[in-house]
Order: C-alpha cells, then structure tokens, then sequence
C-alpha cells in the first residue's frame, strides 16, 4: 500500500515536471528566448514605465525583448539608455535610421518597444550598435487625462445649456419676448401701412431709394475728394518738410529765427523806447506833462486848418496861383506875354544889353600865347559905352 502511494506520487512528479518544461518550452519559444541575440541600444527621454522583459514587436510580430532601462553613469545626463535584445533573424531587419517607439500592450497600462521604418537595402544594425528613439512618446495615460479635462469642459459647457434652458423656460421671459415680438410686428404694420412716414418710402418707395443712392454717391464723391484733399495737405507738409520754399525756411531755417527773433527785439526795444522815452513819438502817444504834446498837437491843428483854407482859395480862384489853376484868361495873357517876347524889338534890346553888361564885368585883357596883352574880345571899342537904341 504504501509502495502503492510512493509510486502514485512520482507518476504524479513526473508527469508535472514533463509538463512545466512543454509550458516553458512553448512559453520560450513565443518570446523566442532560445534564439541567438543581437544586443542595440536606445535612448529616450521618458519610457513611461517600461520594464525589462517587455516585448519588442516589429511589424506586429514578437522580435525580442527589453534586457535592461537605466539611467546614464553620468548624473547630469537626464537619458534614459535601454537595451534591446533582438533575435538574430530579426535583426537584419533593423537598421540605424529604425525608430524605437515605447507604446501600450492593452488597456492596462503595460509598455513595449515597436519598431517602426528603417531604410531598405542599408545595412543592418550590429552588435551594441544604436537606433533612433521617439524622445517624447505618446502615453495613454495622459490621453485619458486629456479625455478627463474635455470631459470636465464637456460638463460645464452642458451645465451652462441647463442653466441657459432654465432661463428660456422662465414664463416672464418668455412673456416678455412675446410682448417684443407683438412691438415688433405693431413697428412693422405701421411702416408698411404709413404710406407718408419715411421708413415707408426708404423701403417701398423706388424715387425715395434712388434718391438714396444719390446721396450715398455724393458722400462717396466727398470722402474721395477728402481723401484728395488730406493727400494734398500730406504732400505740402511734405515739402515744407524737405524743402525747398519760403516755409520751409520759416520753419527749419536756424538763421532766419535768428534774424527773426533779432528783429523782434528790436521792434521791442523801440516800442519800449516810445513808451518810456521823451522824444516825439512818446509825445505823440503818450502826451507831454508839460503840455508840449498839447501845443504840437494844436500847431498840427492849425496848420492843417490853414493848408485847408489855403487849397480853399486855390480851388476857389483867388490870387495869382489861384487865378493860374483856375482863370482862363490868365493864362492866355501870359500866354501871349511869353509869345510876343521874340517880336517885340524893345524887350529884344532889353536883352542884348544885359548881355553886353556881363560881357563887361569880364577881365580887360586875356593871356596871348606870345604873352602880351590882347584887348577883351568883349570890347570891340574904346570909350564909354551907351545904352543901346531901339531900332527904328
């Protein structure tokens, strides 16, 4: 019996170990743990949990397995290094330019490693080579808190619908939306219905919405001519600006506000001098304590008074230069005086002796040449000379 029982239980051993080395052996070979391995590295920036032992699919399809995630022997170095162990016969496959993604296994949060790319007809990455990494991967987990925040939006969008609802299902507001919309219609009775009020003619009346256009041509035409205007004005300030022109010298020219301010204060300085001098021009102004301005003032007075009454008696014909500028007669008279002088043979005589009279106030004699004395040519005789005869 109890032979019996011992050998129960060894068939029992026995057939449990024949049967965990078929699972190991079956479980080895779904995670190829019995194939020749090619070890390659990668680094990243954040593996979101990746473990070692993790599956590396290519494809789709198991190539190996995570060995190892670490950090660098280098503290400052924020790398994350991980080595990937790949079945031989899988390796050829993966080239340096093969991207190592770190993706979710299920919807519970496991990691893996997937292959993506790589360029066909290059060489194959080698023992302890490197690949290329995605530094920032995509985690589900932060997708479902993204999820959570829209969800979180999506709420307070739908409570502020509720409370928006509520409202609308207030029976004042809607009896007040009501009573608009009954104005509303009353306002729109009384334009179609108002053949004379203007809102009547803008819409229905096609003179009143010619006349319309009109008015927004002519404010169009305006403006264009306002913009004219200020583009005008824009290019003279321009040129006051750039020169040249008598502005622009008003304005920017140092020497000239020089000038201008020089004269200026000369101007102030005179008219400073008049207002506390003593001359004319402050007596003028100002008047005189001693009363001086007083008596200029009455002699400009008088004399002014005298030149009328003289420009009086000139206009009015009276005395010689009066009776000149005005008598006719006067002037014929001297007329005729001035006109008989060359036929009349006394005032002829008249005239040649008061030429010979100056002849003779001359020098007797005159310096020949010879240097003797020669009578006066004015002397054509000697003795006393008489006064001339009138021809008969």
């Amino acid at each position: 019996m109890k032979k019996r029982r011992t050998l129960e239980v060894g068939v029992f051993v026995f057939a449990a170990l024949v049967l965990g080395t078929i699972a190991v052996f079956m479980i080895g070979d779904n995670r190829r743990l019995w194939d020749p391995k090619v070890t390659v590295n990668a680094s990243f920036n954040d593996v979101l949990g990746l473990k070692a032992g993790s599956m590396v699919r290519m494809g789709g399809v198991d190539v190996g397995t995570v060995k190892s995630v670490k950090h660098g022997d280098d503290p400052a170095d924020p790398k994350i290094y991980v080595q990937i162990a790949l079945a031989r016969t899988e390796a050829r496959r993966v080239h340096a330019d093969t991207v190592a993604k770190v993706v979710n296994k299920g919807l519970l949060g496991d990691k893996m490693l997937e292959l993506v790319g790589g360029t066909l007809g290059s060489d194959a990455v080698k023992e302890g080579g490197w690949i290329a990494s995605e530094q920032d991967p995509a985690d589900f987990g932060k997708a479902m808190n993204k999820l959570d925040a829209v969800a979180d939006k999506a709420d307070k969008t739908m409570d502020a619908v509720k409370r928006t609802s509520e409202s609308l299902a207030d029976p004042k507001l809607a009896e007040d939306i009501k009573g608009s919309v009954t104005a509303l219609r009353t306002i729109l009775d009384g334009v179609a219905n108002n053949k004379d009020g203007a809102a009547h003619k803008v819409i229905f009346d096609a003179e009143e919405g010619r006349r319309i256009d009109r008015i927004l041509a002519n404010l169009d035409a305006t403006t264009q001519n306002l913009a004219k205007v200020t583009a005008d004005a824009r290019e003279v300030t321009d040129r006051a600006k750039t020169g040249p022109g008598l502005v622009h010298t008003l304005v920017y020219d140092d020497k000239l506000a020089e000038n201008t301010a020089g004269t200026i204060a000369e101007v102030n300085g005179a008219l400073r001098a008049v207002r506390t001098g003593n001359g004319l021009a402050h007596t003028v102004v100002y008047g005189d304590d001693s009363g001086s301005g007083q008596k200029m003032m009455t002699n400009l007075a008088v004399m002014s008074e005298d030149l009328r009454k003289i420009t009086g008696d000139l206009r009015a014909g009276r005395g010689t230069i009066g009776g000149l500028l005005v008598d006719p007669s006067v002037y014929e008279d001297v007329k005729g005086i001035v006109g008989n002088v060359e036929r009349n043979q006394v005032l002829r005589a008249l005239v040649r002796y008061s030429i010979k009279q100056n002849e003779d106030r001359r020098p007797d004699t005159v310096a020949d040449p010879g240097g003797a004395s020669a009578p006066s040519p004015a002397r054509a005789t000697v003795g006393t000379t008489t006064a001339p005869t009138a021809p008969r």
